[in-house]
């Protein structure tokens, strides 16, 4: 059995919520007595057959790529509490912190991943506003 740890040290700082003051991530994540490492690829809000879901939408985006990133995850016999880290690509901070981040906390029920969000000019669709990579460990 795999146990992840979810670690902030007392001599770091934590970033939370304005609102609700809840960690936004894990800053350490530890593994221990993984057989497997899962790595899911950069993840965009596409449905099977590769239409974009929630055009100017962040929350349907963000819900679309995690609910994405769940089946992947699914496919292998892994869940949620398994990951370990991730990495968001969002177009514009503010509407992510708005209108997504809520989301994958929601996703993520207090598991939380260590996580590295990063804004960048564009996405592979133009109409994309976020892309997220999982690392998961079982």
């Amino acid at each position: 059995m795999t146990l992840l740890r979810r670690l902030w040290p007392h001599d770091v700082y934590v970033r939370r919520m304005p609102d609700t003051g809840v960690a936004s991530y894990a800053q350490v994540v530890t593994t221990e007595g993984a057989k497997q490492h899962i790595h899911i690829a950069g993840t965009l809000p596409f449905d099977i057959n590769h239409n974009l879901i929630g055009v100017d939408d962040m929350t349907t985006q963000v819900r679309c790529v995690l609910a994405n990133i769940d089946s992947s995850l699914r496919e292998v016999g892994a869940t949620r509490t398994n990951v370990a880290r991730t990495k968001t690509y969002v177009t514009d901070a503010e509407t992510y912190l708005r209108s997504g981040h809520d989301e994958y906390l929601h996703f993520f029920e207090g598991n939380l991943p260590a996580s590295t969000t990063v804004v960048v000019a564009g996405l592979m669709h133009p109409q994309a506003l976020v892309e997220i990579e999982a690392y998961a460990v079982m």
